[in-house]
């Protein structure tokens, strides 16, 4: 029993050292990689965000992992670092997952949006060039994408009726109560995160066809157009996968424990490594965003030759 007791105290002491590190290494290099384009594009002035309508999400994404990595992602790597979750007060608490589910929503439904615009920015961009159409189709569903998290979880984890209350054994932060009723937590990930994931893989998967199948049909005069579209193709197929494999093994786990297998995570526990991956999807999302500002890799280039080039001359 004292070495039960001692292996609980020894965890809780000393965390998870190693899931700590890789969060900690993952957040520094995303900040950096964050505020070098957030710095890129104020200093082009916004100018090739309001040129193509493909660097809306990508401003966006990174946005709200920036927001993510100094607002949300800190309290978690202190979870790994301690084993516990240092502040438990029922306000922080609430506080806490609601600006951690609306970005992980925001970010999903901004990836699936963009998987669905890029058919219409690939094959049909002219229709953008109403601005009516350009409103409804492209701002109108970026607005909602931003809006209808933060609404959704705002009434479901703040003001939701229930009686919260603090218990002093507890290690981790209390769960929402709107997550014990299987009609409102049913439609928050069947809606908010395995619909949006399907979308997303669907969305690439049948792009992918369209643009192989419409390759063979160009002409010679449009092979320098559709060399471009194909690596806009290939980035956002990137950035779809990295949800894919965030998103999708996590979503599968609570299918299966919501409808068929009720313990499955308490009978193999090593299941909630899935879980974990999904802290990396955001921070992760500002590096495949650098592929899709071709202005910004020059820009890093020659930086990175330059500094190569010094500590290469300065010795001698």
């Amino acid at each position: 029993m004292e070495d039960d007791n001692s292996t609980i105290t020894e965890d809780i002491v000393y965390g998870e050292p190693i899931k700590f590190i890789i969060l900690l290494i993952i957040e520094i290099l995303s900040l950096i990689c964050s505020l070098c384009i957030l710095i890129f594009l104020c200093r082009s002035r916004l100018a090739l965000v309001k040129k193509n309508l493909h660097n809306h999400f990508v401003l966006l994404l990174v946005s709200v992992t920036l927001i993510n990595l100094t607002v949300d992602l800190p309290f978690t790597i202190a979870h790994y670092r301690l084993g516990y979750d240092e502040y438990r007060k029922i306000s922080f608490c609430l506080w806490w997952y609601w600006i951690d589910y609306t970005l992980l929503v925001i970010s999903i439904f901004l990836t699936a949006a963009a998987s669905i615009q890029r058919h219409i920015l690939i094959f049909n961009a002219h229709w953008f060039h109403i601005r009516r159409r350009r409103w409804l189709l492209h701002f109108l569903p970026i607005i909602i994408c931003l809006f209808y998290p933060a609404l959704f979880y705002l009434v479901v984890i703040i003001f939701y009726p229930c009686d919260y209350s603090n218990d002093e054994d507890d290690q981790s932060c209390i769960v929402p109560c709107y997550s014990d009723d299987n009609i409102l937590f049913n439609y928050d990930w069947i809606i908010n995160t395995a619909f949006p994931l399907i979308t997303i893989i669907f969305a690439n998967i049948t792009l992918v066809i369209r643009v192989i199948r419409s390759m063979r049909k160009i002409r010679q005069r449009q092979v320098l157009t559709w060399k471009r579209q194909r690596k806009l193709t290939l980035q956002l197929f990137i950035l779809s996968l990295l949800y894919i494999i965030g998103w999708v093994p996590s979503t599968v786990i609570s299918i299966l424990q919501s409808f068929l297998l009720p313990n499955l995570l308490d009978d193999i526990p090593q299941l909630d490594y899935f879980n974990y991956l999904t802290y990396f999807v955001c921070p992760l999302q500002p590096f495949i965003c650098v592929f899709s500002l071709p202005e910004l890799i020059k820009i890093l280039k020659a930086y990175w030759k330059k500094i190569v080039h010094r500590a290469i001359v300065l010795p001698v």
